[in-house]
């Protein structure tokens, strides 16, 4: 998975911008992680391959600007924090990890993904036209707490 997740948003992008500039406007959303900003322990690949994410979303804003000839179009990441899916039935099927995963955030819970919703309708709205290349933490504040 470590070439897959930075190559992929890379060819969709790739794929989709020429209807983004006939139409003047698109939106690039990747999806980061936590783990792009923090080590995690035994988490080498993933940690390398969400901090590409990282890059190739700022790379992606530089070459999709009106610089290159692109209007309206937009490059930004979401970057979760512990969301409760399928892929992650395990870490919450270990009550006390989650808890404990819970506790490091502001919100004193973990993610569902509802709660990625309202980020991605921003990014991807005209609300969002001056904000390129950035990477917005929807994690419940873990990345902001620090240690208790």
């Amino acid at each position: 998975s470590l070439p897959l997740m930075p190559a992929a948003p890379a060819f969709l992008a790739r794929a989709c911008a020429p209807g983004m500039a006939a139409a003047g406007y698109g939106r690039i959303v990747t999806t980061a992680s936590l783990q792009s900003a923090l080590a995690f322990p035994n988490s080498l690949p993933y940690a390398a391959a969400k901090s590409g994410v990282l890059g190739l979303t700022r790379a992606l804003a530089e070459a999709y600007s009106p610089a290159h000839g692109y209007e309206g179009i937009t490059s930004n990441a979401i970057a979760p924090g512990f969301v409760q899916t399928e892929l992650t039935a395990s870490v919450f099927a270990d009550e006390p990890r989650a808890r404990q995963l819970a506790a490091r955030t502001i919100a004193a819970r973990n993610s569902t993904p509802a709660d990625l919703a309202g980020a991605a309708v921003f990014l991807c709205s005209p609300a969002s036209a001056y904000v390129n290349g950035q990477t917005l933490y929807v994690d419940g504040g873990f990345t902001a707490l620090g240690h208790r």
